[in-house]
């Protein structure tokens, strides 16, 4: 009898992130069961994440887990896991937009979505936000197109396009678009603003912290004085949202604005406690709606109003885009569409291998 157990999997790069992709029913149904398995596939706690799948850096060591959805109008259920790497902790509070992109792709492949000729629609729900999203995967001749043309900062090589629309995003984990009901709120002498949309962000100015917002993410990753003071605001707000102690979870997320150079706004998103080397999907969503709204701390570097069109992002490893359509009622953000265009590739399929020791408690 063999030591070790196997479980199907996809392993997958969805836009600048990657990891593998389980079908729910291959995953054990207690909680506590899963995460082990889950901790146990990526290789953590561990810095190195040697003896698992993971990549030893959090857009490295993500999971995504989809169903068929019951639900009228909805193909699919995403749902996703953040794991730690150097403890034994697995997040779901937060989602992924990157991870999202090779939903559809997966979906597909494991056989929950028949794919039509030329483009398979895919309507898609994030369990872990409540977020509907909408996703269109190239399938010519019934099957998934991954070696396209389209070059996207921050992924070495060109992919097939895969289209996702963002259809709910206000106020995704709190119900509302700035959850303290301030647009800025001063906390340990720092200016900040805290939105909910696809993801809760802390906004914040680069200048405030000592740093010009031009830095890269290995040099913001260097600096711990700024991680740490970023670290003290974001958990007063966790507490003051309701969120409780957030120190072991990664949001509210952070991000350092600044004046851009070739794009609408320059940022340096953290997750929480390391610099992404370009910009999260839902990240930049939120960075939209917090820019689209007046009196934020984007307020001082943006001030487009318009309620549709293109939105740049600069950031470490280049440029994002977002096209958005935005509905106002009385200045305010009352709905928000947000779409854009990354590609996913399918990396290997088969099984992964987990100690049985590891999932005895």
């Amino acid at each position: 009898m063999s030591d070790q157990i196997k479980i199907p999997c996809l392993f997958m790069r969805g836009g600048t992130s990657r990891g593998p992709y389980f079908l729910k029913s291959d995953l054990p149904n207690d909680i506590n069961q899963r995460n082990k398995v889950l901790l146990a596939a990526m290789g953590s706690p561990d810095v190195r994440q040697i003896d698992g799948l993971g990549g030893a850096d959090p857009v490295k060591s993500k999971v995504a887990i989809i169903s068929k959805s019951d639900e009228k109008n909805v193909d699919v259920n995403y749902y996703f896991a953040q794991v730690k790497i150097d403890e034994p902790i697995v997040d779901t509070k937060p989602s992924c937009g990157n991870m999202l992109v090779g939903v559809g792709p997966a979906s597909i492949e494991k056989g929950l979505i028949k794919a039509k000729n030329d483009q398979t629609k895919i309507v898609i729900r994030d369990v872990n936000t409540g977020m509907k999203i909408e996703e269109i995967v190239q399938t010519p001749g019934g099957e998934v197109s991954y070696d396209g043309d389209l070059k996207i900062d921050g992924v070495p090589n060109t992919g097939t396009p895969v289209k996702i629309r963002f259809l709910e995003s206000i106020g995704a984990k709190t119900k509302k678009l700035f959850p303290t009901g301030n647009k800025v709120d001063n906390i340990n002498g720092k200016d900040c603003s805290l939105v909910d949309a696809a993801m809760p962000v802390v906004f914040f100015r680069a200048v405030d912290f000592g740093v010009t917002g031009n830095e890269t993410y290995y040099e913001l990753n260097q600096n711990k004085k700024l991680i740490e003071e970023m670290e003290q605001i974001r958990i007063e707000l966790g507490k003051r949202i309701g969120f409780g102690d957030v120190s072991k979870s990664v949001i509210p997320k952070v991000a350092l604005i600044s004046r851009p150079d070739k794009g609408n706004i320059k940022s340096r998103y953290f997750m929480p406690w390391s610099c992404h080397n370009g910009y999260a999907i839902t990240g930049s969503i939120c960075l939209l709606a917090a820019s689209k709204s007046k009196d934020t701390i984007c307020s001082e570097f943006y001030s487009d109003y318009s309620d549709k069109g293109n939105f740049k992002i600069e950031h470490p490893t280049g440029i994002s885009n977002l096209n958005f359509e935005i509905e106002y009622k009385n200045n305010e953000i009352k709905n928000l569409v947000a779409s854009t265009t990354r590609h996913a590739r399918l990396i290997m399929s088969g099984y992964v291998h987990i100690q049985k020791s590891l999932l005895i408690e």
